[in-house]
């Protein structure tokens, strides 16, 4: 039956490929082409310490901190990022059906090239994925978590658990529609550790895209705060600068 049904199905419903505009059977389900999403391209090393974009080869090779032109020579509460590559592209359009279109089974394949561009050194010593909270009211709205949804295909391919030790207390504003200062500043008394729940020492923060890192920032700050001694995160796309 299903060798009738797909050919009329193809025609009445063709997959034409968002990024190339070819139209396509095999590829990441109906939005890229196999070949676009084989092409998605991952960050190379070195890579800054602080948001995960690709530094020039040997620009730093003499100093104790990797970072790029944006993140600087400030401190942070995150100790180090991981993305898999710049958010723009054929990567931008396979995250936006995966958060936005409620494609949630991209999450394999995602995590799948993600984990291939993260070194083992990254994972060293870590007791806990933690996924950034949405509100719940968000949460009701989409029906899920990208971040869980991320963290749970990271913590098979990893076998580290995936805990929920950071609560939203306090809404926030879509960082899309905000200015850069905004952005910065729309995090801050958002989040807060739930209550009885045991720390790690040692934990990764997930989540899907780093536009300032603000969020991440304010996580981190607040799990420090509470007796977490590193927090680190990784995320699918980072922004390109010139957000």
């Amino acid at each position: 039956m299903n060798s009738l049904i797909m050919p009329l199905l193809n025609i009445l419903f063709p997959k034409d490929c968002q990024h190339c505009g070819d139209n396509f059977k095999a590829g990441l389900s109906n939005i890229l082409c196999l070949k676009c999403f084989n092409s998605l391209k991952p960050y190379e090393d070195p890579v800054c310490d602080h948001c995960g974009a690709s530094l020039p080869i040997r620009a730093f090779e003499d100093s104790a901190i990797y970072r790029c032109r944006d993140c600087g020579d400030e401190p942070y509460y995150l100790d180090q990022v991981r993305a898999f590559g710049v958010y723009e592209g054929a990567l931008r359009i396979a995250h936006h059906s995966f958060k936005f279109e409620g494609m949630e089974n991209f999450k394999s394949e995602i995590v799948g090239k993600m984990m291939g561009n993260t070194p083992e050194t990254f994972w060293s010593g870590v007791e806990a994925l933690v996924p950034i909270p949405q509100s719940p009211e968000k949460e009701r709205e989409r029906g899920y978590n990208p971040a869980v949804l991320l963290g749970e295909e990271l913590s098979k391919a990893t076998r580290i658990s995936l805990v929920n030790l950071v609560e939203k207390i306090n809404p926030t504003q879509p960082q899309m529609s905000l200015t850069r200062e905004e952005r910065f500043k729309n995090p801050k008394g958002a989040y807060q550790v739930g209550e009885g729940v045991t720390l790690p020492r040692k934990l990764v923060l997930v989540d899907d895209v780093f536009t300032t890192g603000s969020t991440l920032e304010e996580c981190a700050r607040v799990l420090k705060k509470a007796g977490v001694e590193w927090v680190g995160a990784i995320v699918f796309g980072r922004t390109p600068r010139h957000f």
